[in-house]
Parts: structure tokens; C-alpha cells; sequence
């Protein structure tokens, strides 16, 4: 996969979580098509980035614990209205 596309996909999982709309794992890897694996390594680099992601069983949804340090949207698109938020 190259790397403008995994950037992309990490911004809308960004988008989902921020929103508290990604449902479980493996409705997180229907939405997106690719395996629940991806979808756990998308999660682990966000940790990476210095974000706390948590799953919340009654929400059925990721969530932020700490936020993402990084305007992914911002950094891909520079200059769009809504970047920087």
C-alpha cells in the first residue's frame, strides 16, 4: 500500500474515532475492505503518534482517551477549510 493511501485511510479512521462513529474492528475493516489486522495496526500507529485509542463496549466505538497530537487532515491538506481543527 503506498503511503499517501495508508496516510488517508489513518486521517478518516482520525475523522471516525474523533466523532465516536467506528463501530467494532472488524465493522471498522468492512468499512474500510481491507482484514481486522489492518485495522489494528492503523490503531497501533496512532498510538504510535502519541494518541491513547480505547474501545468503549457500550459506545461500540474507539475513542480518544488522549488525542492525537497531529492534524493528519491538516498535514494532507494543507490549506482546506476545516484543517487545524
Amino acid at each position: 500500500m503506498k503511503l499517501i493511501t495508508q496516510l488517508q485511510n489513518l486521517d478518516r479512521l482520525d475523522g471516525l474515532i474523533r466523532r465516536k462513529a467506528t463501530g467494532s474492528s472488524a465493522q471498522l475493516a468492512a468499512r474500510f475492505g481491507c482484514s481486522r489486522r489492518t485495522i489494528y495496526n492503523y490503531l497501533k500507529t496512532l498510538q504510535e503518534l502519541g494518541a491513547k485509542v480505547v474501545y468503549c463496549d457500550k459506545r461500540r466505538s474507539y475513542y480518544y482517551k488522549t488525542p492525537l497530537p497531529v492534524d493528519l487532515h491538516g498535514l494532507l491538506y494543507p490549506g482546506e477549510a476545516g484543517s487545524g481543527e
